[in-house]
């Protein structure tokens, strides 16, 4: 089976930086939000095409398996970064996408399972940054559609209740021909009259009043894995609505994570940037500083003479996930300027200024150097 075109849905040309692809998937992903288009089933559809391709795309070592090719629909649909028991969403069925589009005949197998699943429910899930890049536990108490639990969903008060549909002959399918510009089109739709089920209710179930469901409260204690990002949608299949009638299978539970932003921690892909303020004694003189990280705050021995601006690298100090991806640690020194000095340490600076030369500031050297080329030629 052919790859989906993820840079087409993300709006990107293939040579796409990653910044230019996070970009662009973080504007569709604000634009289809299911939050901003409830009960918007086309809406809900991009939002999960959207995340499936950024999945892949957003993420190096997938983005060059996609690009040579080594990943098939089923093989991407399948994949999940942050590991658990989660798989991305939004992979059904782009046959009958087609299909309905032009009036194609499509599977008939697809349009009789289409007719007997559940609507996917979505839920927003609102998260610490400290507990996206770790992991954690959460209750999700959502209202759902369930089947009957007198009549499992028939509708009917028992099973001599229910009769062959006359239409489909219980086969829950009807025939449906269409002239289009191709040529007369024969397709196979769920059957109007049982609503694809095959049977007729005679005498309606005392519980649910013949509709088969009914909406009831649940909650799960949801873990969520280690490293989601804001916006991510995380899937628990079976865990939504349930389809009318017997058969079939329920729809899926989509968690829409909304990390909270924090005021340490800068995240790019699975790596973490952090601005680490230092005195101005310590980038001169050197010495410890402390250096904040997930699993905790460590101590790193600056190195006397350390400019304002320059960026420590520590490697797999950043997220770390379920599957294994490991980000980076960027500390950023930041050096601070006393202020509101007194007389005695104003002294104390102008003395030290004046016992250090030239050759204490190689940068100022250069700079009076390159100055003097340029005005004495």
């Amino acid at each position: 089976m052919a790859q989906k075109d993820y840079y087409k849905t993300l709006g990107v040309e293939k040579n796409a930086s990653a910044d230019q692809i996070k970009s662009a998937y973080r504007r569709l992903a604000k634009q289809y939000h299911p939050d901003l288009h409830p009960n918007d089933a086309a809406a809900a559809e991009k939002f999960k095409e959207i995340n499936e391709a950024y999945s892949v795309v957003g993420d190096p070592e997938k983005r060059g398996r996609y690009d040579r090719g080594e990943m098939d629909m089923n093989g991407a649909g399948g994949f999940n970064p942050y590991g658990g028991g989660f798989s991305a969403s939004g992979f059904d069925d782009i046959f009958d996408m087609f299909s309905d589009a032009f009036g194609f005949g499509g599977s008939s197998r697809r349009r009789a399972s289409n007719s007997s699943v559940g609507s996917d429910i979505t839920y927003t899930i609102e998260l610490t940054f400290m507990e996206s890049i770790l992991g954690c536990k959460k209750p999700v108490n959502f209202t759902r559609i369930e089947r009957c639990s007198s009549c499992g969903g028939s509708g009917a008060k028992d099973d001599s209740c229910l009769k062959t549909c006359d239409k489909c002959g219980g086969s829950g399918q009807v025939r449906q021909v269409r002239n289009t510009i191709f040529g007369q089109q024969i397709s196979v739709v769920a059957c109007d009259k049982c609503g694809g089920s095959g049977k007729i209710v005679t005498e309606t179930c005392k519980t649910c009043g013949g509709k088969g469901t009914a909406r009831k409260n649940k909650v799960l204690n949801v873990a969520i894995p280690a490293g989601v990002e804001n916006g991510a949608v995380l899937q628990l299949a079976g865990e939504g609505n349930a389809p009318k009638g017997k058969g079939g299978r329920c729809g899926n539970l989509l968690l829409v994570m909304s990390v909270k932003p924090s005021k340490i921690f800068r995240r790019e892909n699975f790596d973490l940037y952090v601005t680490v303020p230092v005195s101005y004694a310590t980038a001169v003189c050197g010495g410890e500083i402390e250096i904040p990280a997930p699993d905790g705050v460590f101590i790193h021995k600056l190195a006397e003479g350390t400019s304002n601006g320059e960026t420590l690298r520590f490697r797999g100090k950043g997220i770390r996930t379920a599957r294994g991806i490991t980000g980076d640690l960027y500390a950023t020194v930041s050096v601070e300027v006393p202020k509101n000095i007194n007389r005695s340490q104003r002294r104390a600076i102008e003395d030290f200024e004046k016992d250090c030369s030239l050759k204490n500031y190689a940068k100022k050297k250069e700079y009076l150097d390159e100055i003097s080329k340029l005005y004495n030629k």
